[in-house]
């Protein structure tokens, strides 16, 4: 005999005969020594058991063609279920073949040693021995038939599907398996287990004996799904694609195979991003397969494996109710299912594999599912007086999945699934619950309460055309005050996306007309929606919200009254009519009096409006606290929500002081935020004040292009060009040294806001540089006067400060210097830094034409190293140039700091960080000792520290690798 080595490839052809046999080896390993052990002269019986698509027929296929390489003589059949009821159906095809290739005297010769009780379970006896039922002396003659054949020969008796062989073939196996070992004969027989209508006494008997050889092959592991698909696709397949298939499969052989060859056909990589695909394929061939197993069972069987299709995971009791049988033959068929491996062996019902549950509920109609699912709901919603919340999810699943009914009690189930799915993110699946849940209500006010649920959903999907006409109906029909101002509100939302915040204003204002005096609450809160949007479209106030007059009542306890107080603080201060100090009560009382804590994502318009005029007012630090107070994820404040709101705050915070590196950071990555986000009211207001810091700092930073790219956007805005635009037009004009006269008497005409439309920003006192560039000084000093007039009333330091410097600027007489003097002096205790260094450069230029030469070159090295700081290009330069003029040579940009130490400086500094002493300093640079002691003094002055120790944090600042210039001399 020869070896057999487990898992080892066994003969020459060995990889053709087992190719596509995926962790077979234990049983490959024991077929093959059955069939050596039949070459020398002891036969076997060998049973392969399992449920459908194991790999019992692949099993056997490799089986046979083993055999016929090794010379053994191979007779094959196969039991159908169609041909049970004929006697000795299986022995025939056993030998029709071989007989049928036999010379005529050969075959005499045979039949005639059998007998004729062979010939007549051959149906080639007599036709009285042909008529006789079958009996022991034609199992003998056949035995004595397989006799003579192996006597010439070793044989294999390959049977597939042994469980519909007929009974007089299953009676002459069990006949010749006794009595296998001591002839040269192998048996293989393949049986299905589960399968109906099956009497296999004699056979689970002749299973149990110590000679027969029983194999049941095991589902596929996760490497045996991989190495299938390695064989299928050529390609070596992703770890969540194999984990997919196997949860779909269980592993089962033909599944598995079945699924790959399904997701070949359809294009479907096997990839980690494709789960969703491969979950959703159901093969053809499955799907025949299951039909056929199903259809072998009674009317009730299938009823049943149906009413669990479409279940899921159920009870007995739950199966049963929906297959409309009772519990008892509920239970038989239950058993069948189990025992035939499309059930689960549990105590709860569910199907053996996803995918056989996805091929029986196929074999539905498309009418018969709906029924189904429609009683399913009908079931769960009345299996007790309260639904938890995981039933409610399961009957909104089943739904979905059929015609509306017109029952109240579902609408109510798919209204809470759909709440808890919108809390949880998933937006879609909210919506589509909404959607099923209009087809179930009849009462129009309750359609309307879900139709402004439905709107509001739409608007964060940016569906904006089926939001807004979700909106518009649910206004139609709405009676009471109360439902109208819900519709009116969503309506306002929708319109603002689609048409603009200034058509959202006119929306609101129009029903606050509509509803009169009639209900005093619902006017009050129509009035700030309306006052919030005006403020989000930058549009004039209406008669009554010129100022924050009469609102000192308002405590900002409710959301209307925050909402109500935010919107007209951000009027009064875009008309300028109002103290600092109104606004800031106003601001304080939005954004102090919440009972909870603001949520990761400011997404109330009132909280961004109220920190949007605090930091106007000059209340940044209102605001920092109140974005403290923000949840953070890992400190990223991107990361926090998503929240383009609270970015653009950040940007704002950091141009009213100076900081235009980190406002123009910020403002960008909001503003790449907002890119994928609808256009909302809140949305439209935060782009536009983006817009207008990214130009803002640009101009600072001598970055013209992406100022005009960032100001043509402003200008095109669908709410109409915002305020910001004129002056910031103004602004570039002048940066760029260009002709800024026509420029601002253009925004004259167009009658520009009297106040601030941004941190630093305003109209006035640009028109009144460009006219002083243009030569009008008397137009030049009447608006800065004018603007000095309100900055007093206004009563805010930064923009007092630079009142007064652009005061100074257009003054014609010697009161110039006093003007910047005093904006130096106000602007130096505030945190306007670059409002500082403007006005600081502005003294300097004064105190040079003054004659006041140390003093101007003292203020202009500080204005041009605070303008670094800030990253101002444009004002720093033009303080170097105010030093060129008064005969200095200033070659860096920065005269305190790490940059602003000269190259033999900055090494110094560095290896004293180190921990380097003067005397190792001095011989690492071959310099003296002394020269070390001098550049580390000058260093010490420039970084404003002490001693060493002070030295090593105060380098870690050093962000630029290279040596800076030399000093000013």
């Amino acid at each position: 005999m020869r070896e057999v080595r487990a898992g080892a490839p066994i003969g020459c052809s060995s990889g053709e005969r087992w190719t596509g046999l995926v962790e077979r080896d234990a049983e490959r390993e024991q077929i093959v020594g059955a069939l050596m052990d039949s070459e020398g002269g002891r036969g076997r019986f060998v049973l392969l058991y399992g449920t459908a698509g194991v790999g019992r027929s692949r099993l056997l296929r490799a089986s046979i063609l083993e055999a016929q390489d090794r010379g053994i003589a191979v007779l094959e059949a196969c039991g159908s279920e169609m041909e049970r009821g004929y006697g000795f159906g299986v022995v025939r095809q056993l030998m029709e073949a071989r007989i049928a290739s036999m010379t005529s005297p050969q075959r005499r010769s045979l039949l005639t040693d059998a007998g004729p009780h062979a010939e007549a379970a051959l149906g080639t006896g007599s036709p009285e021995m042909r008529g006789s039922s079958a009996s022991f002396d034609q199992i003998e003659g056949v035995f004595r038939l397989i006799t003579r054949l192996a006597a010439v020969k070793p044989l294999l008796l390959a049977v597939d599907d042994l469980q519909w062989c007929d009974r007089p073939s299953l009676d002459f196996l069990c006949f010749l398996g006794h009595r296998a070992t001591r002839l040269p004969v192998t048996i293989i027989a393949a049986w299905r287990r589960g399968e109906p209508g099956v009497r296999a006494g004699r056979l689970q008997a002749l299973a149990g004996k110590p000679d027969t050889l029983f194999l049941s092959p095991a589902p596929l592991t996760l490497g045996g799904v991989r190495r299938v698909l390695e064989l299928e696709t050529g390609n070596q397949p992703d770890d969540e694609a194999v984990g997919a298939i196997h949860a779909q499969t269980g592993g089962q052989s033909f599944l598995v195979s079945a699924l790959i060859r399904g997701l070949l056909l359809r294009d479907v990589p096997a990839r980690a991003d494709s789960r969703e695909s491969i979950e959703g394929v159901t093969p053809e061939a499955v799907r025949r397969n299951v039909a056929a197993r199903l259809g072998r069972n009674s009317q009730q069987v299938q009823r049943f494996a149906h009413a669990v299709a479409v279940l899921g995971d159920c009870s007995l009791p739950q199966a049963a109710a929906l297959a409309m049988i009772d519990q008892d033959k509920a239970r038989g068929a239950a058993d069948a299912l189990v025992r035939a491996g499309i059930l689960r062996d549990d105590s709860a019902l569910a199907y053996a594999q996803p995918l056989l549950r996805a091929a029986v509920y196929d074999t539905l109609t498309s009418l018969e599912a709906a029924e189904l699912h429609q009683r399913a709901a009908a079931l769960l919603y009345e299996a007790g007086s309260r639904c938890e919340p995981a039933d409610l999810e399961l009957i909104a699943g089943h739904l979905l999945r059929c015609a509306p009914s017109g029952e109240s009690r579902f609408a109510e189930a798919l209204q809470q699934v759909a709440s808890r799915a919108a809390t949880a993110g998933a937006i879609d699946d909210a919506q589509r619950m909404l959607r099923r849940a209009l087809d179930e209500i009849d009462d129009q006010a309750d359609r309307g309460h879900l139709l402004t649920r439905l709107s509001d959903l739409e608007l964060l999907t940016a569906d904006f055309p089926e939001a807004a006409a979700h909106a518009t109906e649910a206004l139609s029909i709405a009676s009471t005050p109360t439902e109208r101002l819900v519709a009116t509100l969503a309506s306002a939302q929708a319109l603002a996306a689609t048409s603009g915040c200034s058509a959202a204003v006119e929306l609101v204002e129009a029903e606050a007309e509509h509803l009169g005096e009639t209900d005093a609450d619902v006017k009050f809160e129509l009035r700030a929606a309306a006052v919030v949007l005006r403020a989000c479209a930058d549009a004039p106030p209406g008669p009554d919200e010129d100022a924050l007059t009469g609102v000192e009542a308002l405590l900002g306890e409710t959301k209307s009254e925050r909402a109500l107080l935010a919107g007209l603080a951000s009027l009064a201060i875009l008309a300028g009519d109002a103290s600092a100090t109104h606004i800031n009560r106003a601001c304080a009382r939005v954004l102090t009096n919440r009972d909870e804590t603001p949520s990761g994502a400011i997404s109330d318009l009132a909280d961004y409006l109220a920190c949007r005029a605090a930091l106007l007012a000059d209340v940044g630090d209102l605001v920092e606290h109140f974005l403290q107070r923000i949840p953070q994820n890992d400190g990223d404040a991107a990361e926090a929500g998503g929240r383009p709101a609270y970015l653009g705050l950040r940007a704002q915070l950091a141009l009213s002081r100076g900081e235009l590196a980190e406002a123009e950071t910020s403002a960008r990555a909001a503003l790449t935020l907002l890119g994928d986000l609808p256009p909302t009211a809140l949305h439209r207001r935060v782009r536009a004040d983006l817009l207008a810091v990214v130009a803002a700092a640009a101009i600072e930073r001598s970055n013209h292009e992406e100022a005009e790219q960032a100001l043509s956007e402003l200008l095109g805005a669908e709410d109409g060009p915002s305020p910001a635009a004129t002056s910031l037009r103004l602004a570039l004009a002048l940066a760029q040294s260009l002709p800024a006269l026509e420029v601002a008497s253009a925004a004259a005409d167009g009658h520009p806001p009297a106040g601030l439309v941004a941190p630093g920003i305003s109209w006035r006192p640009l028109a009144a540089l460009a006219h002083h560039a243009a030569g009008d000084c008397s137009r030049a000093v009447t608006l800065a006067t004018d603007h000095l007039r309100h900055a007093e009333a206004w009563g805010i330091p930064s923009v007092l400060g630079r009142a007064l410097a652009v005061r100074g600027v257009v003054d014609p007489g010697p009161e110039r210097l006093s003007f910047v003097e005093e904006a130096v002096a106000v602007l130096e205790g505030t945190s306007a830094q670059l409002d500082l260094a403007s006005a600081t450069v502005e003294l300097g230029a004064a105190l040079r034409r003054a004659g006041r030469r140390r003093e101007s070159r003292e203020r202009l090295v500080s204005a041009a190293d605070l303008a670094h700081r800030c990253g101002a290009h444009a004002l720093a330069a033009r303080a170097r140039l105010e030093l060129v003029s008064l005969g200095a040579r200033p070659r860096r940009a920065a005269f305190s700091g790490v940059s602003s130490l000269t190259a033999a400086e900055l090494r110094v500094a560095r290896l004293a960080a180190a921990g380097l002493t003067n005397r190792a300093i001095a011989q690492a640079l071959i310099v003296s000792v002394k020269t070390v002691s001098g550049q580390l003094t000058s260093v010490y002055r420039k970084l404003e520290v002490h001693d060493r120790a002070a030295l090593v944090p105060a380098m870690q600042q050093d962000d630029d690798p290279e040596p800076t210039p030399e000093a000013v001399h």
